[in-house]
This record gives structure tokens, C-alpha cells and sequence, in this order.
């Protein structure tokens, strides 16, 4: 589900926009791992919507648990991303959607440009706590500007608004700034395409 977003200070207009892209990055991450299918936000909005469910920015087990069995999920992943001056720190949860059992509780912090390792440590502590697969041994990832993750931010916040060109513009600004995010990267082209389809 996307996660709460909070930024403190001039870019605090933001913050929805924050929770909204690591939702998107974690899924990125989390979806080339074996044993793994990760439903799409925009499926989880789509369903969210056609049931007219009322989901604020906090999200508790029952809601997520709700959501889970109408999606057929065997777990259902939430929290929040909150980015204070240097530091950048996730709150994620896991809960089994058929026990109700809440799985890890992840609590990290970091730099904001080492938000790509951040998800990694989150994917590997998820996949392990289901047994799937054993923690990556990636080598270091390479760091992300965080004005990068901010114009991503606000890219995936004007696509959810409809606004496709403003995401669009964002995206290339996020990658005009970090030509190899790979998430804005896949947005734009995910965008393009849906463009040239019409």
C-alpha cells in the first residue's frame, strides 16, 4: 500500500508524494525476488476505488487485512517514510492476510540518498521472515540525490492526480538529475508508451 509520506521543512508539500514513490521503489525491489508477485499500485487504487473503500493516509491491520483478501494477497506490506534534515527513516509493516499475524516491523534509517540500499535491507528482511530466499549479497548501490527522489516523488503524486504531462516532467527531471533511477526510468517509459497507445 503507499506509505504515509512526512517531510519537514520547505518541501513539506511534498511529503504525500515521499510515501507515494518508496511504495513505488519497494515494489520495484521486492518484484524480482523468487516466489515473489507484487500487485500494483495502481491495481490496489483501482480495486480500493471500485469497492469505495475509505482509506485515509493511516492505515491499520484490519484496513490492510480488508484489502489483502479482496486483492487474493497472501500479505499485505504499509507504513510511512519520513525525511527530517539529513535523515530519512522508513517505518514498514507486514501482516499475514490470512492470520492477521503482523510479520517484521522494520525500522530504518539513513541518509535519503541511501534510500536504494534502505529497500534492499527491507526486501531482504521481508523474504527472509517468508523463507523465500536468502538476504541479497548485492554490492553497494549507488546513491540517489535526494532532489531525485523528490521530483520522482512528485512525478508518481501528479500520475495519481491525472496529470500526465507534470509526471512526465518530473520524471525527466528526476532522471536529468540521476540519469540512472531506474524507477523513473521505468515510469517514463511506461508513460511514453501509454501515450503512443492512444
Amino acid at each position: 500500500m503507499d506509505l504515509t509520506g512526512m517531510i519537514l521543512g520547505e518541501d513539506a508539500a511534498s511529503s504525500a508524494a515521499l510515501g507515494k514513490a518508496v511504495s513505488v521503489m519497494l515494489i520495484t525491489e521486492m518484484q524480482g525476488r523468487p516466489g515473489l508477485r507484487m500487485v500494483e499500485r495502481q491495481e490496489l487504487r483501482k480495486l480500493i476505488e471500485e469497492q469505495a473503500l475509505a482509506v485515509s493516509g493511516m492505515v491499520d491491520d484490519d484496513t490492510a487485512i480488508e484489502i489483502g483478501q479482496l486483492l487474493g494477497a497472501g500479505y499485505m506490506v504499509w507504513g510511512g517514510a519520513t525525511l527530517v534534515g539529513p535523515t530519512l527513516r522508513l517505518d514498514l509493516r507486514m501482516v499475514d492476510v490470512e492470520t492477521g499475524e503482523v510479520e517484521p516491523v522494520l525500522k530504518l534509517s539513513d541518509p535519503p540518498e541511501e534510500l536504494l540500499d534502505m529497500l534492499v535491507r527491507a526486501g531482504d528482511a521481508f523474504t527472509e521472515s517468508l523463507e523465500l530466499v536468502t538476504p541479497s549479497e548485492r554490492e553497494a548501490l549507488e546513491e540517489i540525490p535526494a532532489m531525485a527522489t523528490i521530483e520522482f516523488s512528485r512525478g508518481v503524486d501528479y500520475e495519481d492526480k491525472g496529470d500526465i504531462e507534470a509526471a512526465i516532467e518530473r520524471y525527466q527531471a528526476a532522471l536529468e538529475i540521476h540519469p540512472t533511477h531506474r524507477d523513473a526510468r521505468r515510469a517514463l517509459d511506461r508513460l511514453r508508451s501509454a501515450g503512443e497507445d492512444r
